[in-house]
């Protein structure tokens, strides 16, 4: 090899270094190190490039620690406004405690707080729009959701308690859906001499199912609502209290087309309740002004001596 070929290896050799050299520079770790040592601008610096090249490292981590400086920095709003993006992107996730103080904690906590509820509503829309469309990821979704509202800053959220109903009454009945067996193709017709060609019917819209989560529906109201009688079989049934949960699928007439316990109360008295719940009549559920298909959730509970 000739003194120029090694020269030109050396170069390249070099230039090779220098650009391992390079991507350390920038990489997550070196912004953490910055951050560390307080050189809140540079560490931002760093993570400005490593956002660019997400390869470089975690995208989570790397908008966590942008956080982080901005807070360092008393740029409150940009770092509320990015919580607000992590949340969106990841609802369930935290600072580590082992990386963020608890001054950061806090104020994670606090922007949690306010962000976790219109993220969960978010969530059940596109959920709830996935199961009028039959999606088979449907379920999952309602997982998701469900999940979500089990976190604990949720816990003085009035409305999560309805939602995580509503929620898993779709999970349940997307889970049934999923479940059922695919109608048999229909026999293809004899091959005809002809085709004749004819106007295809319009297209009908989903038949939507709302719940108490829809605010702009007015819900079903009762014309027939006849409940069986409790008669405990022993005096030590009858001295207990029973609660359960009784799902209605209320179809535009106001007939009940499906009555269901996930959470029972008395077997005998399960049964009796949801084939008296198969007669009642409602004046159907509206939304701006016409009839539409409701699930409707009714908490059940056999009180001692109580009718």
């Amino acid at each position: 090899m000739g003194i120029k070929q090694i020269s030109c290896a050396v170069v390249l050799l070099l230039a090779a270094f220098a650009g391992i050299a390079s991507a350390d520079d920038e990489s997550l770790d070196r912004a953490k190190s910055l951050y560390a040592s307080a050189a809140y601008d540079e560490a931002l610096s760093v993570l400005d490039h490593l956002e660019g090249a997400p390869a470089l490292g975690d995208p989570m981590s790397i908008a966590a620690y942008r956080v982080y400086c901005l807070l360092a920095l008393d740029r409150q709003d940009e770092a509320r406004a990015l919580i607000d993006l992590i949340l969106h992107q990841s609802p369930l996730f935290v600072p580590s405690p082992n990386e963020a103080s608890p001054h950061i904690q806090t104020i994670f906590r606090d922007v949690r707080r306010a962000a976790l509820p219109k993220i969960a509503r978010e969530k059940y829309s596109d959920a709830k729009a996935a199961f009028d469309r039959k999606d088979p990821q449907t379920a999952r979704q309602f997982d998701d959701l469900l999940t979500l509202l089990d976190d604990s800053d949720l816990r003085d959220w009035q409305a999560a308690a309805d939602l995580r109903s509503v929620a898993a009454a779709f999970r349940d009945l997307s889970k049934a859906m999923a479940a059922a067996p695919a109608p048999a193709p229909a026999a293809a017709p004899a091959a005809a001499k002809t085709v004749e060609l004819k106007s295809q019917p319009p297209l009908q819209p989903p038949d939507i199912t709302y719940t108490s989560a829809d605010t702009d529906v007015i819900p079903p109201v009762a014309l027939t609502q006849k409940a069986p009688q409790w008669h405990p079989a022993s005096s030590q049934e009858a001295a207990q209290e029973y609660k359960g949960v009784l799902r209605l699928m209320i179809d535009r007439s106001g007939a009940v087309v499906s009555a269901t316990m996930p959470a029972g109360t008395r077997p005998a008295y399960d049964l009796a309740l949801m084939r008296a719940a198969r007669d009642w009549k409602f004046q159907p559920a509206q939304k701006q002004g016409r009839p539409v298909s409701y699930l409707k959730i009714i908490e059940i509970r056999l009180t001692p001596n109580a009718p």
